[in-house]
């Protein structure tokens, strides 16, 4: 692949890995990955005042093809930690130049 200036960030995936406990119950462990090659950019911001002061802020995130990414997945990236908004996408173009994976990010605070 190209290198590419806007591809400058690195995010770290936190993979929900299932398992099963020694009683066969569903289990989820979080494992964290860095992942280089990434852009993150701010999407959209709203605020919501009735009953509580709330916030939900969405950023748009650009990486590796190969990802992986998952709508159970989480990212973190600048100190924030963001859940995967909706199932991430593989872009594929001709000769694989621009190929990339896109997700919505989304933070809700209060």
């Amino acid at each position: 692949m190209i290198s590419n200036p806007l591809y400058r960030d690195t995010v770290t995936v936190i993979r929900m890995v299932r398992g099963e406990d020694d009683r066969g119950n569903e289990t989820w462990t979080p494992t964290p990955v860095d992942v280089s090659g990434c852009n993150v950019q701010p999407m959209s911001s709203t605020e919501v005042i009735e009953g509580k002061a709330q916030t939900i802020t969405r950023w748009r995130l650009a990486g590796p093809a190969d990802l992986g990414l998952t709508a159970h997945d989480r990212v973190q990236f600048e100190g924030r930690t963001f859940e995967v908004d909706g199932d991430p996408g593989v872009h594929r173009s001709f000769g694989g130049v621009l190929d990339h994976t896109e997700a919505i990010l989304m933070e809700v605070k209060g």
